[in-house]
């Protein structure tokens, strides 16, 4: 019941997306929505020389849980080994990613072509759960290629439930082509099937279901969430992320973090320069892209969008740039850059 609670809604995780940087901004947006890291291989954490005492790419900031670690392998060992590293850095839960459809997963036989091999996948997964005391979860798609009925999802599902013993699937609602499509057009062009996924949840009503896939706005989740436990939310996270900043009230029934936006631009500039003073190294445009759409749909988001985008004002330092631009919302548009989440018009 806690678990289902907890992802009533999850941030997916999204490659050059949800590194640390964004996890932390979103933090100052919501207390709640269970956030993920970007896909991490087994490999990269087993084999890493840089220990902190951890590897690198494990780094995170305790502000952020809840915070999924999600892999990416099909070696059962392997994966068991980068859990139990990951449990120790101190991640909420362990997350095995069974639908990304890229190149580079291809190559290495891991994503989305364990849709192919169930038997597998509940290998890596009990492996995992042997390993480790945390919660161990599957996101995957509705099939692959011309592996696309509902009786094989529902098979994929029902082997991996039996012999892997994972009780929680975050379902993309779309099958991946691993051949003729790039990764953004097999976000896109595949359709969705809302409704396969709801007839999962009534074939396997012991299962926590979270729906992935479209979801935009919060009555597309209203619509959604009462047939299935939890909706995952990828491309709007980043697109438009300041409807996030009600959620604690909307979905959670708790209160919003209530920051306004220039609260939270400069809360997370300190997080920027606290990290940099660590030696962290990540680019001022990395940095950047996290508060990028801040003012999606605001009066002078372009003015504000092109201030931080200026390679010449990342030159005034990021305490420094983010103060400017501040001064310029000031003048461009107080209302928004002032207003607070319970106060405003979603």
């Amino acid at each position: 019941m806690e678990q289902a609670f907890r992802h009533k809604i999850s941030i997916a995780p999204m490659i050059d997306i949800t590194y640390e940087h964004f996890r932390v901004f979103f933090r100052l947006l919501t207390k709640n929505c269970v956030l993920y890291t970007e896909m991490i291989h087994e490999n990269a954490i087993n084999l890493s020389r840089v220990l902190k005492p951890f590897p690198l790419v494990l780094d995170y900031s305790q502000v952020e849980h809840p915070v999924v670690c999600q892999l990416g392998g099909n070696d059962p060992e392997k994966l068991a080994k980068a859990a139990q590293i990951a449990e120790l850095a101190g991640f909420d839960e362990i997350n095995l990613n069974v639908g990304c459809p890229s190149e580079r997963v291809q190559d290495g036989a891991f994503g989305a072509c364990l849709m192919k091999e169930p038997y597998l996948v509940a290998k890596c997964m009990k492996t995992m759960k042997e390993a480790v005391k945390i919660p161990c979860t599957v996101k995957c798609r509705l099939g692959v290629d011309n592996l696309d009925t509902y009786e094989f999802v529902r098979n994929f599902i029902e082997i991996v439930n039996k012999e892997g013993q994972v009780n929680h699937f975050i379902m993309h609602a779309r099958k991946a082509f691993l051949k003729g499509l790039n990764p953004h057009e097999n976000r896109t062009v595949p359709p969705l099937k809302y409704d396969w996924v709801y007839e999962l949840k009534k074939e396997f009503p012991q299962i926590n279901f979270t729906l992935n896939g479209g979801i935009k706005c919060t009555e597309h989740i209203d619509q959604v969430m009462p047939n299935v436990d939890g909706v995952m939310i990828g491309r709007t996270a980043h697109e438009n992320p300041w409807i996030f900043s009600d959620f604690d009230r909307r979905y959670y029934g708790g209160e919003n973090q209530n920051y306004n936006r220039k609260e939270i631009l400069i809360l997370y500039a300190e997080f920027v320069e606290e990290k940099r003073a660590t030696g962290c190294k990540v680019s001022t445009q990395m940095c950047v892209k996290p508060i990028i759409n801040l003012f999606n749909g605001e009066m002078n988001n372009k003015k504000y969008r092109q201030f931080l985008s200026n390679t010449d004002n990342h030159k005034l330092g990021f305490r420094g740039m983010i103060n400017q631009v501040i001064e310029h919302m000031q003048e461009w548009n107080q209302e928004a850059l002032l207003v607070r989440p319970n106060d405003y018009k979603f």
